[in-house]
């Protein structure tokens, strides 16, 4: 890539004019690598910098966190409001594209509390961010959240076994109910918010099921 092909913005509509050799390919795959650093730092122009950070942080969304809406609408969520706070403030887009690269690497990093981090995890933060929103949780609000997520999880699990599963309306149906049949549980009605998001967090269980169909019934 040479340097005269920087993030091109129209609006607030932000495009990232790169070449797609294999080599950058490469690279927007491994945005944790040493090598992405390594040729980020050889970049001269804060702006070429600011676009190569923004288009490997979009790679990643779009392909290692396909698996994990929740987590992927958070991030998508960050990059849009940086440059729509920011705009063509350079270096403060390129400060701030780093700031969320680094988030992005702590959250592969984030402890899975014994979840099943492409499995489970998935849920677990979609029923943390339903019940809690952005508050940190002490070890008896996590163990808790923890042990919904594996019945939510089992419960899933089972019935997507079923031949045909998402082609039959009663068999989704069931899943839905048995999904509030576990929400409604006692040992759940001290969760804030889980009642009242039922509806919702039904919703976004079913997604997410059938998002993930495969990691759920066949990965490792």
């Amino acid at each position: 890539m040479t340097e005269s092909n920087p993030l091109i913005s129209t609006g607030d509509i932000h495009f990232t004019c790169l070449p797609h050799s294999s080599d950058h390919r490469k690279i927007y795959r491994r945005i944790f690598d040493e090598d992405f650093e390594k040729n980020l730092s050889q970049r001269t122009r804060t702006k070429t910098k600011a676009a190569e950070v923004e288009h490997a942080i979009r790679h990643h969304l779009d392909v290692e966190l396909d698996d994990d809406p929740d987590l992927q609408a958070s991030f998508a969520e960050a990059l849009t409001q940086l440059f729509s706070e920011f705009r063509d403030n350079w270096e403060k887009i390129y400060e701030e594209l780093e700031k969320l690269r680094e988030r992005i690497i702590n959250a592969s990093q984030e402890p899975t509390y014994g979840l099943h981090r492409k499995k489970q995890m998935p849920f677990f933060r979609s029923l943390k961010r339903e019940v809690y929103g952005e508050k940190a949780l002490n070890d008896d609000e996590i163990s808790v959240l923890v042990d919904l997520t594996q019945q939510v999880f089992l419960t899933v699990e089972r019935e997507l076994k079923l031949i045909g599963f998402w082609e039959s309306i009663a068999a989704r149906n069931k899943l839905k109910a048995d999904i509030l049949t576990t929400l409604i549980q006692p040992t759940y009605n001290k969760l804030p918010n889980l009642i009242y998001n039922r509806t919702q967090i039904m919703s976004r269980i079913m997604e997410i099921a059938e998002k993930n169909n495969d990691v759920i019934l066949y990965a490792g």
